[in-house]
């Protein structure tokens, strides 16, 4: 059985088609199907289901990807802890974030892990939503992700968790920015712009509107949090989002990020996640301490944001001068 035969079946399987596999090996669409027949005549087994317009495994096919998978995974784990016998510090590492996740602290982070360990390729890829990095993940295209409130799926490892609630983001001159919390009935009554469905959090702020029995209405949705970022500098309108989206604006004063009074949207997390299963090689392990440390400065960020916005409510009371500044390393 060749590898060369079974990453055709696997590149096909993940991809949903021969014609995908194809594309995204550079090949013909014959080659990948007769190196499949082929994989099949070896086997004396089908591995997928035939007479199908889209690619589907059948249960040997599935269990043939699974121990590939394994191999791929054992191989990375000898070739990266070889190179440590060595003393080489080389590898790739593959890290999955989402967009929220962008911003000059997590890009410090990288740059001092790589002048460190300069060896290493780290690949940073930023997703659309939670749920692309959980699927990156547990296809190995990622040995580790940032996600807000991981996947349910039992096959992700949640290796890390730091609380993290969401908050009502807006500019400081909204009518809602001196109060100390809000409510989801307040922000009803106010314009708003929501990331879309498909993004974990709406479908977090979707569970705590019915339990709060109110439904809000945005005028804007958007599978981009720098677009909705930017709609919030007109000073109308007001979103949810967690704090590490916008920590860089609260920072700086140009937004101001309020508690909102839900236990749906305060019982939340920010998880870093592997597949359960993979054994990570010494490279993900040491960026797991600098992730580590990058979650937990949230706290501090979300202090500053509660000081700020008391401030707004009494100025008298408040000297931010004198406010602590986030540790990002």
């Amino acid at each position: 059985m060749h590898d060369l035969n079974v990453r055709y079946l696997y590149e096909a399987a993940r991809l949903g088609s021969m014609r995908a596999a194809a594309d995204q090996l550079g090949v013909a669409v014959s080659s990948i199907s007769r190196q499949i027949s082929q994989l099949e005549a070896e086997l004396g087994v089908a591995l997928i289901e035939h007479g199908r317009r889209s690619l589907l495994l059948t249960e040997a096919g599935k269990l043939l990807i699974d121990y590939y998978s394994e191999q791929l995974t054992h191989r990375e784990s000898f070739e990266a802890r070889l190179a440590d016998l060595k003393g080489l510090r080389t590898g790739r590492l593959s890290l999955a974030i989402g967009e929220g996740f962008i911003g000059a602290q997590l890009a410090g982070l990288v740059s001092r892990f790589v002048a460190k360990h300069r060896g290493i390729l780290l690949d940073v890829r930023v997703m659309a939503s939670s749920s692309e990095v959980a699927r990156s993940v547990l296809e190995d295209e990622a040995h580790l992700g940032l996600a807000f409130q991981a996947s349910d799926d039992p096959r992700i490892r949640v290796l890390a968790s730091v609380r993290h609630p969401l908050c009502a983001i807006m500019r400081p001159t909204h009518p809602l920015a001196k109060q100390q919390r809000v409510t989801l009935a307040e922000l009803a009554l106010h314009p708003m712009c929501l990331p879309e469905s498909s993004f974990r959090t709406r479908q977090l702020i979707k569970v705590a509107e019915v339990a709060e029995r109110v439904f809000l209405q945005p005028s804007v949705t958007s599978n981009s949090l720098a677009l909705l970022k930017t709609l919030l500098c007109s000073g109308e309108l007001v979103t949810l989002l967690p704090m590490l989206a916008v920590s860089e604006e609260v920072e700086r004063g140009a937004f101001v990020a309020i508690p909102v009074q839900s236990a749906a949207l305060e019982d939340t997390s920010v998880h870093l996640i592997g597949r359960l299963g993979r054994h990570l090689t010494p490279a993900p392990l040491r960026l797991l301490n600098n992730l580590m440390s990058y979650l937990n400065g949230y706290e501090r960020c979300l202090e500053r944001s509660r000081l700020s916005t008391a401030a707004i409510s009494d100025p008298g009371r408040h000297d931010l001068s004198h406010a602590p500044r986030a540790d990002t390393g």
